[in-house]
């Protein structure tokens, strides 16, 4: 079977690496994982946020006006959806499907390490840390409420008003872990730009199925609402203020320490331009990490559904696969056999999550 991948970030990886036995062409404009690996690597599939509700809105405009996001332009179909379905709640069987996509990808990424761990895989849970005692209040009522029912704590952090900790979270390197993937996918790679796609054909070749996983610019191939919110990435050498996997809930700051450097990053914000907040996420990190160099910064679009789930449905011989937001590292592995299973006809749609993808 010929199968085309449209996007070469870690969704398009991991349908490509689910489908080893076909033959499958990759097609990425720039670098393999470009527009994944400012990600901060931490695997966090519990962490999921409801776009679509009220107290989601307050808190982007909390961090707006706190200077944490900025809101300069969103996609005009994604907005109508979100407003239409403000305070909608998703059915059972959503929630369901993205627990077990959650338990899925977290057993994945543990399964690659076992066979072998060249991308700083480490399982010592993730801890959120609060400012004030009221914003830790609202965390850990959330938490109570959350439909994943996760493991967490409250513990006491020094220098802070206090913390959650979640046990069973974990984290790599993005950027290593894009070169295990370069070895692992069975997969020709093409440098280029996919402008559109019709019957099956890109250029001139014909694919028995296309796999659309270009993020944001899913939507030029498939109409579904999607949006952009630009996040920054930092690998630098430094000294935290705490020696394990944190983020400053308040300021959206997240600091990861690996074995040769520690990954910062930051920026949550609704815009489609080439430009980042990268002086002003430092500024803001700079009592959370003490910085001795800096050795690369990148940055990506997060693509994001109105309500946060995953986008995952088949058109004809056109397969789309995104929209999971800040947490497409945490949902990578399921979205990825996801595609796969729509290829081979294991699964007709998912249900609430292809319910923006029609015929």
């Amino acid at each position: 079977m010929k199968v085309a991948v449209i996007g070469g970030g870690i969704i398009g990886l991991f349908a490509a690496y689910y489908l080893k036995e076909e033959e499958v062409t990759i097609f990425e404009k720039e670098e393999l994982g470009f527009g994944s690996v400012h990600a901060a690597g931490l695997i966090e599939p519990y962490r999921f946020d409801k776009i679509n509700s009220l107290s989601m809105i307050k808190k982007m405009l909390k961090f707006r006006k706190e200077g944490v996001t900025t809101l300069k332009e969103v996609d005009k179909s994604w907005l109508l959806t979100l407003l239409r379905e403000l305070e909608r709640k998703p059915p059972q069987d959503a929630w369901d499907t993205v627990r077990e996509m959650a338990a899925f990808s977290l057993s994945e990424y543990k399964r690659m390490a076992e066979e072998r761990n060249d991308f700083m895989y480490k399982e010592d849970g993730l801890l959120e840390v609060y400012s004030s005692t009221q914003d830790l209040e609202k965390g850990l009522e959330e938490e109570r409420k959350s439909p994943f029912k996760n493991k967490f704590e409250e513990v006491d952090i020094e220098g802070f008003a206090g913390g959650i900790f979640f046990p069973e979270l974990s984290r790599l390197s993005t950027e290593s872990f894009i070169e295990r993937m370069k070895k692992e996918i069975n997969a020709k790679v093409v440098k280029k730009e996919v402008s559109h796609i019709k019957e099956g054909k890109i250029g001139t070749r014909k694919y028995d199925v296309v796999i659309v996983t270009a993020g944001v610019n899913s939507r030029e191939f498939i109409k579904v609402p999607l949006t952009a919110f630009r996040g920054v990435g930092f690998r630098v050498k430094g000294k935290p203020v705490l020696n394990y996997p944190f983020v400053h809930v308040k300021r959206g700051i997240a600091i990861s320490p690996l074995d040769d450097h520690v990954k910062l990053t930051g920026g949550f914000d609704a815009d489609f331009s080439a430009q980042d907040r990268r002086e002003e996420i430092l500024n803001s990190s700079s009592d959370l990490i003490k910085i001795e160099e800096i050795i690369d910064i990148k940055s990506g679009f997060r693509p994001c559904s109105p309500d946060g789930f995953p986008i995952l449905g088949k058109v004809g011989n056109v397969i789309i696969s995104t929209g999971a937001c800040r947490l497409g590292w945490s949902y990578a592995p399921a979205i990825g056999k996801a595609a796969a299973d729509l290829v081979y006809d294991r699964r007709k749609d998912y249900g609430y999550l292809s319910r923006f993808v029609k015929e």
